[in-house]
């Protein structure tokens, strides 16, 4: 949390009401003055919830500067102009306006020199860290004027790729959803790059006035390079230099390095082979089909009726006699014996995985697809952040299914990939997790370490880092209805994440905040939070928790001594010590004793009750002595009353 409005990591202020610019995706950026006088220019991206940061790029962010790029040098909590908080990142003030607003085409010298060059040396910076950009396009780059290099803008605020437009990216990035297209390889900002290239030497966007699924079709049908420069003039060597570019295969691509010599980059170029068209075509959904790869894109749009085609062998027929291609043939008639699956749900998953393997087989390049969603692997996570009920059901099925492994089988040379090969199994263990620190919102947390907390307790409030919760919540305290619980299934999932083992597993014996139990285990978390996070008294809080019945005394004996910690317990929520609550009703020595003192008057009352009962057994026996000992009695005192008669009578 920042020591004060406005400041971020308690070194950068940040001025809202000095506006920068609005980046793509409506992303903010604002004057940032450096607390230190160091007098660098700074600006502070205002970051979007439904739109988590890179944590590899934010979090590691220190290290030697990439020459024309903008990366981050820290980040934390701010707020706006309107006083609302927000998550900052700071990084170096852009050099100036947009190339988009430039107006007109580039000459040829100046596109190589000034954009270019400036870009392949930062593709070559970032590829030396192992990382790419992913955000290449006019919109993204400055310069601060004529005749001067550009600087790739901030690419890390953001998933990889969300705020990408279509036409800028290759077709299986393009076709996946925009937040999962993933961190992809340096070789998708090279196909940007050329993109950006070919948009600035003609003055206008290419395939202008065609919406993203046309300009994806397009591409598939023609070839990329066709697709974009149909109908264009270009300059000899920028013609040159694109055709390598924009091949479909990104092994094809010039690498960063080479792009610095443009004309030994276009001494090797690769020939734009146009797509094998087959004799005659399948149809599907309406569509004529004339080659693998438009096959594979139509299948991954229409899972069922490519299920279909699938098991009735049309596809293996058409690939074997109209395109010619008998090993791919094969290939995919093995996939289609596969056996089927008794139950309904587990036929129709069996279903999503033959239709993704089969699209994953007849185009390499393909991403994953499931139910008529696309997605890379490594970005599923960033996908499920604000996605559709249905979009969030398709994801969740391919975690729960493991998909990603039968995907990454025909993908083994993506070595970029071996993160998200590894991980599957453990994404279906936290999707399988019960409670409320697990599930759904427990892999959405896992797999997004810079998304904050979305509890609506927290509405407000920004919670990205485990030191954030308890003030925040202090914070909230303030207006919150303290007859629930200070804590939900967001809160719970979002410190299961951030956590380390112990306060972990306090949170995994917890199955609901209702019983006592899971109240004491809650309050003990909130403990070791405040322990741990050092962060002040939390009066607000400790009196939301003692209010709320977390700090709960309803299984002590004594009545006295409830009453004592009672009263205990009042002064430290007042005095906000959440660890001296919890030290109040968690003592284990006084918690015995209680139950020790309890036990001894249980028995001492159980002694009586027995006395009582073997009175209550005797009474006939005793009633019927008590009765002739009466008799004797009366009749001793009778015959004592006639002697003493008889003797008066007789005494002189």
């Amino acid at each position: 949390m920042p020591d004060e409005n406005g400041v971020v990591a308690s070194t950068y202020k940040i001025d809202p009401a000095r506006p920068v610019l609005t980046l793509s995706g409506g992303l903010r950026a604002f004057t940032v003055i450096d607390r230190r006088d160091t007098g660098q220019a700074l600006m502070a991206v205002e970051t979007r919830q439904d739109l988590p940061a890179r944590p590899r790029i934010t979090l590691a962010r220190a290290g030697t500067p990439v020459p024309f790029a903008a990366l981050p040098l820290d980040y934390g909590t701010g707020r706006d102009l309107a006083g609302q908080a927000g998550w900052f990142i700071v990084c170096d003030a852009l050099p100036g306006p947009k190339l988009s607003l430039a107006q007109g085409a580039w000459r040829e010298q100046e596109l190589i020199a000034c954009v270019l060059q400036p870009a392949a040396m930062a593709l070559c910076g970032l590829l030396a860290r192992g990382l790419t950009h992913r955000s290449i396009h006019p919109e993204n780059l400055f310069r601060e004027g004529p005749h001067l290099p550009v600087t790739l803008g901030p690419f890390w605020a953001a998933p990889p790729g969300s705020l990408q437009p279509a036409v800028y990216e290759p077709p299986y990035m393009a076709r996946c959803l925009a937040t999962g297209r993933g961190d992809g390889m340096i070789a998708d900002d090279v196909y940007a790059l050329g993109v950006t290239l070919l948009a600035l030497a003609t003055g206008r966007v290419p395939l202008a006035g065609m919406d993203e699924a046309q300009v994806i079709r397009r591409k598939i049908e023609l070839g990329s390079y066709t697709a974009l420069t149909e109908n264009v003039a270009l300059p000899p060597l920028i013609a040159d230099l694109l055709r390598s570019m924009l091949a479909e295969d990104p092994d094809h691509r010039p690498s960063p390095e080479l792009l610095l010599r443009p004309e030994q980059a276009r001494s090797r170029r690769v020939a734009a082979r146009p797509p094998r068209r087959a004799q005659l075509p399948l149809n599907l959904k309406g569509r004529d089909i004339w080659s693998a790869r438009d096959l594979a894109h139509e299948m991954g749009l229409w899972p069922e009726r490519a299920h279909m085609l699938l098991k009735s062998g049309a596809v293996e027929r058409w690939l074997r006699r109209s395109l010619g291609d008998t090993q791919l043939a094969m290939v995919v008639e093995d996939l289609t014996r596969q056996p089927g699956l008794p139950e309904a749900a587990e036929a129709a998953e069996q279903a999503d995985l033959v239709v993704m393997k089969a699209v994953s087989c007849i185009d390499r390049l393909a991403p994953l697809v499931w139910r008529g969603i696309a997605v890379q692997p490594d970005g599923v996570g960033s996908a499920l952040v604000g996605a559709t009920p249905e979009i969030t059901a398709a994801l969740q099925e391919i975690v729960a299914a493991e998909a990603v492994a039968p995907y990454l089988a025909t993908h083994e040379r993506r070595q970029e990939l071996a993160g998200p090969r590894e991980e599957a199994r453990e994404w279906h263990l936290w999707l399988e997790a019960r409670g409320p620190a697990g599930g759904l919102r427990r892999l959405t947390y896992q797999m997004n370490p810079m998304l904050v907390c979305l509890s609506p307790l927290l509405a407000g409030h920004i919670v990205m880092r485990m030191s954030d919760v308890l003030p925040a919540l202090e914070a909230a305290s303030a207006t919150a209805d303290r007859s629930r619980p200070p804590i939900d299934g967001h809160i719970a999932a979002f410190i299961a994440a951030r956590a380390d083992g112990p306060l972990t597993g306090d949170l995994i014996s917890i199955s609901s905040f209702a019983g006592p139990s899971e109240r004491l285990q809650v309050l003990r978390l909130f403990g070791r939070l405040e322990t741990r996070m050092q962060p002040g008294p939390l009066p607000g809080l400790a009196g939301w928790l003692l209010q709320s019945g977390f700090a709960t005394l309803e299984d002590w004996r004594s009545h006295k001594r409830r009453a004592e910690l009672q009263d205990a317990l009042t002064k430290a929520a007042n005095a906000g010590r959440i660890g001296a609550m919890l030290m109040l009703v968690d003592d284990a020595a006084a918690k015995d004793a209680d139950e020790a003192g309890a036990e001894a008057a249980i028995a001492r009352v159980r002694e009586l009750e027995a006395a009582l009962k073997a009175i209550e057994i005797d009474a006939p026996q005793r009633s019927m002595a008590a009765q002739q000992l009466g008799y004797e009695v009366a009749t001793a005192l009778g015959l004592l009353a006639t002697l003493g008669a008889v003797i008066g009578l007789a005494w002189p």
